[in-house]
Order: structure tokens, then sequence, then C-alpha cells
């Protein structure tokens, strides 16, 4: 870090403190995670301090280390090595996001899963997740497949109002 002045010290101090609620929320939504998220805050606000010579007073203080947050997230999770694994639906968490908006998707339709009912549940993980059949799931299931087909239809739907709302 280069020489900075004081009061350019001060002011920088004076901007980013609140901006740590805004981080701190910005920061659980990208790893679901409190402590990782405590941590990547730690990591942005260090980041920040060595790179002070680069802010500009009265610019977006916010703007500048929530881009700051999100690289340093994207790097750390683009370098874990991939792992296959298979985990069930209610254990999901994203970890490693193709893309921002990709990932807002997902965590969105993670967080309806919850407000599906069970069959609805377990015809979705069945024929969208597992490539069931709708045959297959009406024999695991024991019910007729019209019965599949309806109750895939009415959990679609139900998750398609979810995420509009």
């Amino acid at each position: 870090m280069s020489a900075i002045s004081a009061a350019t010290e001060q002011q920088f101090i004076a901007t980013v403190a609140p901006c740590i609620p805004d981080l701190r929320h910005f920061a659980v939504g990208l790893t679901r995670n409190h402590a990782d998220a405590d941590d990547l805050i730690q990591d942005t606000l260090f980041r920040a301090v060595r790179k002070l010579d680069l802010w500009q007073p009265g610019t977006n203080m916010m703007a500048w280390l929530v881009v700051m947050m999100r690289r340093l997230y994207l790097s750390k999770v683009t370098t874990v090595p991939y792992k296959a694994q298979i985990i069930s639906i209610d254990d999901w968490e994203a970890s490693t996001p193709a893309t921002q908006l990709a990932t807002i998707e997902l965590l969105q339709v993670a967080a309806r899963w919850a407000t599906l009912s069970k069959d609805h549940r377990d015809i979705l993980t069945m024929v969208t997740l597992e490539g069931n059949s709708y045959d297959e799931a009406a024999q695991r299931l024991e019910i007729p497949t019209g019965t599949v087909r309806s109750r895939l239809a009415r959990a679609r739907n139900h998750l398609r109002e979810e995420m509009l709302h």
C-alpha cells in the first residue's frame, strides 16, 4: 500500500463502516453460510485496505467493495477441485455457480423447495432429478401413472407460482 494521507484513511474508515451490514448480507447470499460469509468479509476488507491507494474518495464505496468481494468469492470457488457427488436436494447449497444469474435462480428454487408437499418433492425428485419415467415413478410410489402426471404438473405449477412471488 502506498502512503496515503491520514484524512483519506479516516474518510475511508468512515465510508466503509456503514457498508458492513450490507456486505454481510451479500456475503451470506454468496456463500450460504455465516462462517464463510464472515471470512469473505474479512478477506474483502483486508484487500480493500491493501488497495486503499486505488480508492477514490467520493466514489461509491459499496459498489467497490461488492465487486472486490464477488471476485474474491469467485476466485475461491473456482480453485476448489471439482468432486462429483450426489446429495439430497434438502442438503443442497450452491457452492460453485456457473453464473451469478444461474446461482440466484438455483438458490430461489432451493428456497422454495421447502414449500412443496412431500408428495410433490418426491415426484419432482424421481422424475426431474433422477430421470425416472412416469411408469417407473408410479411403480416406486405404488400409484397410478395418471396420478404421477397430475402430481408432477401440480408440483411444477406450485414451484412456478412460488418463483413469481
